[in-house]
């Protein structure tokens, strides 16, 4: 099957994707709408083709560029007719494959699509509203975007959902190697690896940890990533006395992350936008107990005090009592730890749940 690919930027999780369809034996065409931001360093997987055209180097504005990209879609989908088309997130890349009247197509949610754009955006509504009117099958990875995607209008019988899941074996139990790099002998680590943007809220984590350090002095917080926020949380850390306990690391490269998780004792989360949260998983797959924001998207892997912990979104002092909670009841996190590998095993393996992705496909294509 030839595959075009439209996808807004390039991420891990299109790395991964990517990868899964062409391990499939599908021929793939990327197209990338746009480079905003460096998201991922690695190559494109080797057998991936690109499609040269005049966007995808650049920010992209939509409400500018709208036309000239519809037309330059159209010519593209001429030139290489594709089998089918994977578009997404849908408040762009979907929408203006729609637009083009390229069919089959399968729209993929990103979950900030339906979770937040629809809803900030001026105009993101309507036009997503109208990629799924438009689009011939659904792609999703949490019942909250197929939730969202009904109340849209969408038909529930041309839906694939299904979690996008981790490397189980590479995600796994086991003893961390950075632990005496990063911290002091008997610290309490906790670790943060989600963007700094608004989205995921990283500033309640700050606040939450400057607060609960006061208490339990012997708290880390390890911050991974970067993103437009950095520069306020670092000022928020400054001018705090206990500012220096908390290592802003930056981006790390895709490879480390596992030896991050395993060398820390609570991994943390304010989002509050997520679909199935790939860092959720990989947390929760290498053992690491989980301290999450009760949003939709994470209660569907979480369940309080069985599992995990939730605390309400941009609640910062309940955050902060959590994480109290979790420095002095160490053991009982090691039991939802354990609980939670097991859910992982049995519902997040990806080698298992790719297969989605091609079975979207086929019922675009009505095979």
């Amino acid at each position: 099957m030839k595959v075009l690919y439209f996808t807004r930027d390039y991420t891990p999780h299109d790395y991964r994707f990517l990868k899964a369809i062409c391990e499939n034996g599908d021929d793939v065409w990327y197209l990338r709408l746009e480079t905003r931001n460096v998201y991922e360093s690695r190559p494109l997987p080797e057998a991936v083709h690109v499609v040269n055209w005049k966007y995808g180097k650049v920010p992209f504005d939509l409400n500018s560029e709208e036309e000239s990209a519809v037309k330059a879609l159209q010519d593209v989908f001429e030139e290489l007719k594709p089998d089918v088309v994977h578009s997404g997130p849908l408040t762009d890349c979907s929408y203006l494959a729609a637009k083009a009247g390229l069919h089959p197509h399968t729209a993929m949610s990103w979950g900030f699509d339906l979770g937040r754009e629809i809803d900030t955006i001026p105009g993101a509504k309507e036009r997503t509203i109208y990629a799924l009117s438009q689009a011939d099958w659904f792609l999703g990875d949490c019942y909250v975007e197929l939730d969202k995607a009904l109340e849209l209008g969408y038909s529930r019988e041309k839906a694939t959902i299904f979690p996008w899941g981790i490397d189980t074996e590479r995600f796994s139990p086991k003893n961390g190697t950075l632990r005496d790099a990063i911290s002091n002998h008997g610290d309490f680590l906790i670790l943060s690896l989600r963007t700094m943007e608004p989205n995921y809220d990283v500033e309640t984590v700050v606040r939450a940890f400057l607060d609960a350090v006061k208490t339990e002095s012997e708290m880390r917080l390890i911050l991974l990533g970067d993103g437009s926020q950095m520069p306020i949380l670092k000022s928020i850390a400054e001018q705090d006395e206990n500012g220096s306990k908390i290592s802003f690391l930056g981006r790390q490269p895709n490879d480390m992350l596992v030896e991050y998780y395993r060398s820390c004792d609570l991994y943390v989360s304010a989002s509050i936008v997520d679909g199935s949260s790939v860092s959720l998983l990989e947390a929760m797959g290498c053992g690491i107990p989980v301290l999450m924001s009760s949003i939709p998207g994470n209660m569907e892997w979480v369940e309080n005090g069985k599992n995990g912990i939730l605390f309400r979104t941009k609640n910062v002092s309940e955050l902060s009592e959590k994480m109290i909670e979790c420095c002095r009841n160490q053991n009982t996190l090691k039991n939802y730890a354990s609980t939670a590998r097991k859910l992982i095993e049995e519902k997040a393996d990806w080698n298992k749940n790719k297969s989605g992705i091609h079975y979207a496909y086929r019922k675009a294509c009505k095979l």
